[in-house]
Formats: structure tokens, sequence, C-alpha cells
């Protein structure tokens, strides 16, 4: 039986075994080095799954498209990602019902110091710190990922139909404010509109992505040429 090949994206330190880990920072010493805001290093209809927790929220909206077509490029027939990413709603929620949950969560969490020690605070800092650059509710990131062709689904943490995508999430709702999603790719692609405008810009401006040095032969098989 043929290996699946599944890519986990923005890793950082947290590698997934089994997966080709892929980060932009050499010192997280991933398996492959790559800029995700780029056109990603991988062919089209070579992957079978993706996973990234945390990594959308971390670019401008406008890679953020970007980025989710590049996936849905790469990702073969039936084929599935993971995303995870905070939950501005939830956030949004809390905090106007003063939810002082969110302090010692923060506190345990993230473990800046607090000046005031209030809701508000909290509030603030999440928003402006931790490189967030967009936050996303449910109803805008099911939009984005429709209109990048996937068929998402809103699922529970460490919950998938899928078995490979089972247990790797790092933030539970009792340690951070999340949404999770497997996104489907069926045989429909993107939707026409705004987005693959956007997208279409991007190719014609942005530069490829430096290829990572040293690769095994078998992540460079699947890598673009």
């Amino acid at each position: 039986m043929e290996r699946k090949v599944k890519a986990h994206f923005g890793c950082g330190y947290h590698k997934l075994e089994g997966w080709i880990n892929i980060d932009i920072q050499k010192s997280c010493r991933p398996d492959l080095v790559a800029d995700l805001t780029q056109n990603l290093p991988f062919k089209a209809y070579s992957v079978d799954y993706i996973h990234s927790e945390d990594f959308l929220d971390q670019i401008e909206l406008k890679d953020a498209y970007h980025f989710l077509h590049e996936c849905f490029r790469i990702l073969r027939i039936n084929g599935v990602m993971r995303i995870l990413t905070p939950n501005l709603h939830e956030f949004a929620r809390r905090y106007l019902k003063r939810d002082k949950g969110l302090i010692p969560l923060w506190d345990k969490e993230v473990g800046i110091a607090l000046r005031t020690h209030t809701v508000c605070e909290v509030f603030n800092l999440g928003m402006r710190l931790l490189g967030h650059r967009f936050l996303y509710d449910e109803a805008i990131l099911t939009l984005i990922l429709r209109e990048c062709g996937f068929e998402p689904k809103m699922v529970s943490y460490q919950v998938s139909k899928e078995p490979e995508l089972r247990g790797l999430d790092l933030r539970s709702p009792q340690t951070g404010i999340s949404l999770y999603y497997d996104c489907y790719k069926g045989e429909n692609g993107p939707k026409s509109g705004l987005s693959r405008i956007i997208v279409n810009v991007i190719r014609k401006l942005s530069l490829r992505g430096a290829p990572a040095t040293k690769q095994s032969h078998e992540i460079a098989s699947l890598c673009s040429q």
C-alpha cells in the first residue's frame, strides 16, 4: 500500500512523527524550510493530508488566501486539511461577558505579565501580541475556505473522521480558544471571485520561496520544480 504523504505547515518546534514538518525558521530544524506565504514547495495533487495549527493568524489576510489556495492545489482529490486557529468570536464573547477565567488562562498559557490583571488587558494584548495579523471567526473562515475550493467541516478538539488527523491538536478548550476545521478537497475547484483575483495578483508579484538544502530524496520528489 502506498504510504500517505502528510504535510505539517508552520510546525515551529512541534514536530509530528511521520509528517513532513515545514517552517520558515531554520532554528526550529524542520524537515523543510519554506516561506508559506509564497508558492508551496510541493507538486499539485501530491499530498494526502495537511495539518496547520496557530499559523493562519500569523499572516496577513491576502497571504492567507494564497496559502489556502496553495493547500488546495497540492492536495490530492479527497485529501483533507486540518486547520486550527484562534476563535475571534469566542474570545470577544468572553471579553464582553467579563469572563475572569481569561486571566488565569493567559497567565498559564501565555505567561506575559499583566499590569492591571483585567479581562480588558488580556483582550488588548491577545489582539496585539503573539504575532497575530488577522483573527478569524467561524463565518469568515468558512467563507474563505469555500472560496478556496474546500468543503469545510467545523469539528471539535481531537475529533476527526480521518484517523490520520486525530490526536494532533495542541490547544484544547481548556488551554486555548480555537476553531477546529477539517477541510475536504472534492472534485470542484476554487470559486471565482475576489479570492481568485487576489491570488493571481500575488502570484505575479511574489517570488518563489527558496528551496531548502540537503533534503531527503523522498521530500525532494514531492517538491515543485
